[in-house]
């Protein structure tokens, strides 16, 4: 067995993985705990209790503190209140709570409502956004600052499509003339189309972004597309998040026929107007699939100030780590160890060790309040998500819901493994200074998730 091992509970089960660890030799940076569901018993642990980067495990307490603190039925909604005077609002107030579900979709339904409630012309826009603070990248994200994907796109109170653009590109009409190029927002973003329809090879479109003087989105796109390509789309990350939302109201509330100055401005705004719309997120128990299955960074951030902001406003992130820590706590698990900066894990300072959420998994499961929600949000080995073409060979199907996790010196793995009553278990798997080692990394971690599938559908022993 390596240093710092050891191996508890039944012999067969801790043996086997014990073994695959010693055969990988992947050094002391191996965090891993095992223990079974049903009674708390341990299984296996290995350095269990030493905090160590979890990239994107460490969205399971911020999903599991968010259907404690908020349950699964929360909704967020973005509502629009105004006096209508003859057709006329002088002052449209938008409310916008946190909603990560919202889409230029949802804003078109929101004007339609303004519409048929009478209003035929807005005069101002003021967007009351003090839902949350003014910051708007969350802690540790502004370590990769020149990076413009999505993956490290901004949080704001009033977010649209993800606090994202999408550049739809497509061959032109002739070739050597320019490609086309088309973003949704006309009136925020200024297209430079450097592009060329060639008549064969591959498609190089190069993508760059900067905010101008007046407070625009100027995006540049270069490159060849060939002539038979299809529609490409590429999201980035919008820099400037307040006036890309506002724009996009303004588009859908012209697009649903109502006049008017529509003058912006941001500000909060005590007294409360008629209603006259509002749309609402899906429920949490819903929003959190793409946190579990598809590890959305951008979701799992907003939902952290979202908790916050629901304790008290401004929503803050450190305010939401608060509400994490606060739930944990509650349900017995100690984080005096636990160092926990933002809600998705990406980039460095995080610091979780396995046994944290282990008994996280452990807590929630029996839970009948969040129990089922908790689990239906994480991917099903084989079948979905980040984990849909992984551990395909499985005893039973579906029997692993888990959490995946990368970085560059990161694999994480964490979840269930659902089998026979007495012999389900929930695991955690952290690998961390595996730099060029990741596949060798990912490998101990599915062959650690096999064995236990094959412990887990052991039968129970009648005493």
């Amino acid at each position: 067995m390596s240093p710092g091992a050891r191996a508890k509970g039944p012999e067969p089960i801790a043996q086997t993985i014990a073994s695959l660890v010693r055969q990988a030799a992947l050094g002391d940076g191996i965090g891993i705990h095992v223990v079974r569901l049903h009674d708390g018993e341990e299984l296996y642990r290995n350095r269990a209790e030493r905090p160590r980067n979890p990239a994107s495990n460490q969205k399971l307490l911020t999903s599991a503190a968010a259907l404690w603190r908020l349950s699964p039925s929360f909704q967020m909604a973005t509502r629009v209140e105004g006096s209508i005077v003859d057709g006329r609002v002088d002052r449209l107030v938008v409310r916008p709570s946190g909603d990560p579900t919202l889409g230029y979709a949802m804003l078109a339904v929101l004007a339609e409502n303004v519409h048929l409630r009478g209003v035929d012309a807005v005069d101002r826009i003021v967007i009351d956004d003090g839902y949350f603070d003014d910051r708007i990248l969350p802690p540790a994200f502004d370590q990769q600052p020149k990076e413009a994907s999505s993956f490290r796109a901004a949080i704001s109170a009033f977010a649209v499509n993800r606090n994202s653009y999408i550049v739809h590109i497509a061959p032109g009409p002739k070739v050597d003339r320019p490609a086309r190029v088309r973003v949704l927002a006309e009136d925020y973003v200024q297209i430079d189309n450097r592009t060329v329809t060639t008549a064969a090879g591959p498609p190089s479109p190069r993508i760059d972004h900067e905010v101008t003087e007046d407070g625009h989105l100027a995006v540049r796109v270069e490159g060849a597309i060939p002539a038979r390509a299809r529609t490409m789309y590429y999201r980035r990350r919008v820099p400037a998040p307040r006036a890309y939302a506002a724009s996009l109201l303004v588009r859908a509330l012209r697009r649903a026929g109502i006049e008017g100055a529509m003058s912006v401005e941001h500000s909060a705004m005590a007294e409360r107007k008629p209603l006259l719309g509002e749309v609402q997120s899906p429920p949490l128990s819903k929003v959190l699939y793409s946190v579990g299955k598809w590890s959305d960074n951008f979701t799992a951030e907003m939902l952290l100030k979202v908790i916050g902001a629901e304790a008290e406003t401004p929503g803050t992130s450190a305010r939401g780590v608060a509400v994490v820590r606060e739930e944990l706590g509650k349900m017995g698990i100690d984080t005096t160890s636990l160092v926990m900066i933002n809600g998705s894990g990406l980039f460095d300072g995080n610091q979780v060790a396995p046994q944290h959420l282990t008994q996280t998994l452990v807590a929630a499961y029996r839970d009948p309040a969040i129990g089922p929600e908790y689990v239906a949000h994480l991917a099903v080995a084989g079948s979905d998500g980040t984990l849909q073409s992984r551990l395909e060979d499985l005893p039973r199907p579906r029997m692993v819901r888990a959490k995946t996790g990368t970085l560059r010196d990161v694999i994480a793995l964490s979840g269930y493994v659902l089998g026979e009553p007495g012999h389900s278990v929930a695991f955690s798997f952290l690998a961390n200074g595996i730099a060029g080692r990741q596949g060798e990394a990912r490998q101990l971690a599915d062959d650690i998730v096999r064995a236990l599938a094959d412990y887990a559908v052991q039968p129970d022993k009648k005493e």
